[in-house]
């Protein structure tokens, strides 16, 4: 008889409790999400420049590149909070664009008797429209007011 039968069967038993601890870990990992792909949140700086022939003008001023295509814009009035719009991204002009730093976008109005519509809501003259930028995600990443001339 041997004296080495034992140490096979301690190696086998080694062996079966490694991979089940790796694949528990993998089992783990899977459930709470941790291998799945983790897309960091926009951080940029945008600001209205000036309202120029009823074009909200915007630049980017610091911080991360986007496509317009990938943002939404909440609009309100500072005077009358029961007023709001959102305008898609991809409405913003130039049209599909990437911003960079120091890039310039607009959000385009249309004149009326007594200031300019934004996306169906009507911003009189000397009301400040209030903007807050939101990313694909739906997070926050920038906002401010102008008045409207």
């Amino acid at each position: 008889m041997k004296k080495d039968d034992a140490v096979s069967e301690v190696v086998g038993v080694l062996l079966m409790l490694t991979i089940t601890i790796i694949l528990a870990s993998i089992v783990a990992l899977v459930a709470t999400g941790a291998v799945g792909e983790t897309e960091k949140p926009l951080v940029a700086e945008v600001t209205a420049t000036g309202v120029i022939n009823e074009n909200v003008v915007f630049e980017l001023l610091s911080g991360d590149s986007f496509q317009l295509s990938d943002i939404k814009v909440s609009l309100g009035i500072r005077e009358d909070s029961t007023k709001s719009a959102t305008v898609l991204g991809s409405s913003l002009k130039p049209e599909g664009s990437l911003i960079t730093l120091g890039d310039r976008f607009r959000l385009e109005g249309t004149s009326t008797t007594d200031g300019i519509s934004f996306g169906g809501m009507n911003v009189k003259k000397g009301e400040h429209l209030t903007y807050r930028f939101y990313d694909k995600s739906g997070k926050p990443f920038s906002s401010g007011e102008i008045r409207v001339p």
